[in-house]
């Protein structure tokens, strides 16, 4: 094969590999090639367009296209490896650590070469999530109206209903982006029935508020005609809509998020933050190991009355197990990711009038108030994520277009 020809497939599988990868990322499934080892399918996708990618870089010598992630990434992970060398057990250490690296260094990379090699890759690329969001949202509607369907059972692709709504607060503000930024009316009509089946599933309470607030935000940027209509049909919706759905989503959603149970309880979810809060000050530099939450927080409960049994998973803070695990600079470096992914999409809506930024700029302010109740950095959730960072890094360069 000669060089030009090479050149052309080497880009054409990666430009397949990162769509693959993006198209079957969102979900929670794995198989284990051998013990403690899980890997998903998006895993093997990300692995392969790296391959492609890696290996034309280095035939072209075209340094120039290895950009490297933004620094608070490169920062979190950094931090996080050093708080690894801490912890007692090193395999779940290694293993985090692998998957921050996959995340916020790989990922990021070769998320960020994909739409700069392309005018249209920010386009095909959010088609192809509406797509899969519309798929995940079509298997969530089918768990919701189940004979024997209950708050707990609705996860779509994902394992438990606050991963769906993780993933919910990531997808739905881009959703809603597009339903302003689209003038086919057809799509348009589309969209919103998409954007009113996330509503309607997503029985994460914290997600739910979180989108819901990041909705009326965006649509206030766009000044009164907007806002007015939108926060109307909010209230409207969430007064006399949701309490007449089959699993009552107002009731799910207030017992998600309350601090005791109907039995006079306090909630499991609160005395971990309080443990979590207390493991993070005794070990406030680098945690007690990335990885090793679990295995010391049982420690840090003293006597702190609460209930015993199984609970939900997915209940605890992810400031707060960052800050316990890895340390409150790792902390403050993750933040700070958030932050300045936020305020550049941010930047460049205002700047444009962009649909697109605006949206990547709810989707991570929405991800970050969700992230308070739901530790998020888990598979299913953490290359999209990585996804927004970089598309946010990507429409605040001067030459990127809207994309919508």
């Amino acid at each position: 094969m000669t060089g030009p020809r090479l050149h052309t497939f080497l880009q054409t599988a990666f430009r397949w590999g990162i769509l693959a990868t993006l198209c079957i990322a969102p979900t929670q499934w794995s198989f284990q090639p051998r013990p403690k080892l899980h890997l998903s399918p998006a895993d093997l996708t990300l692995a392969l367009a790296a391959a492609a990618w890696f290996l034309d870089l280095l035939l072209s010598r075209d340094w120039r296209r290895l950009r490297p992630p933004h620094w608070t990434q490169a920062l979190f992970v950094a931090l996080a490896a050093v708080s690894a060398l801490t912890a007692t057990n090193k395999a779940a250490a290694l293993k985090d650590l692998i998957q921050y690296t996959e995340y916020f260094l790989v990922g990021a990379l070769l998320f960020e070469a994909f739409l700069r090699g392309d005018t249209r890759a920010a386009r095909h690329a959010m088609i192809l999530l509406a797509s899969v969001t519309a798929l995940i949202l079509g298997l969530a509607l089918t768990q919701y109206f189940a004979p024997d369907a209950d708050p707990l059972s609705v996860r779509g692709t994902f394992g438990n209903r606050n991963v769906l709504g993780g993933y919910l607060a990531l997808a739905l503000p881009l959703v809603f982006a597009g339903v302003l930024g689209i003038r086919n009316a057809l799509l348009k009509a589309a969209l919103a029935l998409l954007l009113l089946a996330g509503l309607t599933v997503n029985l994460s309470g914290a997600s739910y508020l979180a989108v819901a607030g990041v909705i009326a935000c965006m649509a206030a940027t766009r000044g009164p005609a907007l806002f007015i209509p939108v926060a109307a049909a909010l209230l409207v919706w969430q007064a006399a809509v949701l309490k007449h759905l089959p699993c009552e989503n107002d009731l799910a959603h207030f017992q998600s998020l309350a601090l005791y149970d109907g039995n006079g309880d306090v909630n499991r979810r609160y005395p971990d933050w309080q443990a979590a809060y207390s493991m993070a000050l005794t070990h406030p530099w680098l945690g007690v190991g990335l990885g090793n939450y679990q295995k010391h927080v049982g420690q840090y409960y003293d006597n702190i009355p609460r209930k015993t049994g199984p609970s939900e998973p997915d209940i605890q803070n992810l400031y707060l197990v960052l800050a316990a695990s890895a340390g409150l600079p790792a902390l403050a470096a993750f933040l700070a990711l958030l932050a300045t992914a936020a305020g550049r999409a941010g930047i460049a809506a205002s700047r444009n009038r962009s649909a697109l930024a605006l949206g990547v700029s709810g989707s991570l302010c929405a991800f970050a108030l969700t992230a308070v109740w739901h530790p998020l950095l888990v598979r299913g959730i953490g290359l999209p994520l990585v996804f927004a960072l970089a598309l946010a890094r990507h429409l605040a360069q001067p030459e990127a277009s809207d994309g919508t």
